[in-house]
């Protein structure tokens, strides 16, 4: 079975207060979830700019 990423729709959709904010969200989820997958941590992604939080 390959790796994955599951977005659950209901949450994040409950998150976000326009389209535009949740393609954001998903943007955000799947580049921050293929770091962890090739090993960058929550910390390397903030030292590289990418925000924390949302995703």
């Amino acid at each position: 079975m390959p790796d994955r990423i599951t977005i659950f729709r209901g949450p994040i959709c409950r998150l976000a207060r326009s389209e535009a904010e949740l393609v954001h969200l998903v943007r955000h989820t799947v580049v921050h979830e293929v770091a962890h997958h090739f090993g960058i941590s929550d910390k390397r992604l903030e030292e590289l700019g990418f925000e924390p939080g949302s995703g």
